[in-house]
């Protein structure tokens, strides 16, 4: 089956969409399920002495989310990949960049995992339950940048070609 450029950049279009709606799903549910109640607690708490402790939640709250504020950077990111394509730009500098930056959010959420997330808190951070997630999420964030930096390498090598023809 060959695709054809004009399917491939209505594909795209539809990835960016459902990209879009993922990322403002994340953040709502990362506010939702995440923060609420920590930032309820602190604002209802202001002015008495449950304030420290209520701004104390709150912050180890936040640090417990910058993993998944780190996907969410990822998810962003996947959306301006999909919109380069869907621009008709699947082999440029851009794309290469863009993967490199996909790649680069999912290799920072891993490291944020690793300090803030779950498998520092409920197990053993170096056995702990998530570990085959959180290093099977950094290698393929690594394998992604890598291959970002090949396809910008190859494209500024196909762009020099062009210009010597």
């Amino acid at each position: 089956m060959t695709t054809t450029m004009d399917q491939l950049r209505q594909d795209s279009a539809r990835l960016k969409r459902i990209f879009a709606w993922l990322f403002g799903i994340g953040a709502f549910l990362i506010f939702s399920e995440i923060t609420y109640m920590p930032l309820k607690a602190l604002l209802f708490s202001v002015g008495t002495a449950d304030f420290a402790d209520a701004a104390g939640d709150l912050g180890l709250t936040a640090l417990g989310a910058l993993p998944a504020a780190a996907l969410l950077g990822a998810v962003w990111q996947a959306r301006r990949l999909f919109e380069t394509f869907a621009g008709g730009e699947i082999f440029s500098g851009a794309t290469g960049r863009s993967l490199t930056r996909l790649g680069d959010w999912l290799v920072i959420s891993m490291a944020l995992l690793f300090l803030f997330g779950p498998a520092g808190e409920r197990h053993d951070p170096a056995f702990g339950f998530y570990m085959g997630t959180i290093v099977m999420l950094g290698c393929i964030g690594l394998a992604i940048r890598l291959f970002g930096r090949v396809v910008a390498m190859a494209a500024a090598i196909k762009h020099d070609n062009d210009q010597i023809v």
